[in-house]
C-alpha cells in the first residue's frame, strides 16, 4: 500500500501531536483520557487520508 510510506507516517504522527496539543493548550481538553486519544487518533487519520488522496489526484493529474 502506497499510504504506508514514511511521508505519510510522518504526516500522521505530526496530526496526532499538533491538533492535540492545541486542543489541550487551547483549554477544550483538559482530561486526557481515552476519548480525548480516540480524538486524536481519529483526526490524524481523517486528515492523513485526506492527504493522500490529495497528492494521489495531484500526481495522477500532472500526467
Amino acid at each position: 500500500m502506497k499510504i504506508l510510506q514514511t511521508r505519510y507516517l510522518i504526516f500522521f504522527l505530526v496530526m496526532l501531536i499538533i491538533p492535540g496539543t492545541v486542543s489541550y493548550f487551547g483549554g477544550w481538553d483538559r482530561n486526557i483520557d481515552y476519548l480525548f486519544v480516540l480524538k486524536a487518533f481519529s483526526i490524524a487519520f481523517f486528515i492523513t487520508v485526506l492527504y493522500y488522496l490529495l497528492v494521489k489526484n495531484f500526481s495522477e493529474r500532472g500526467r
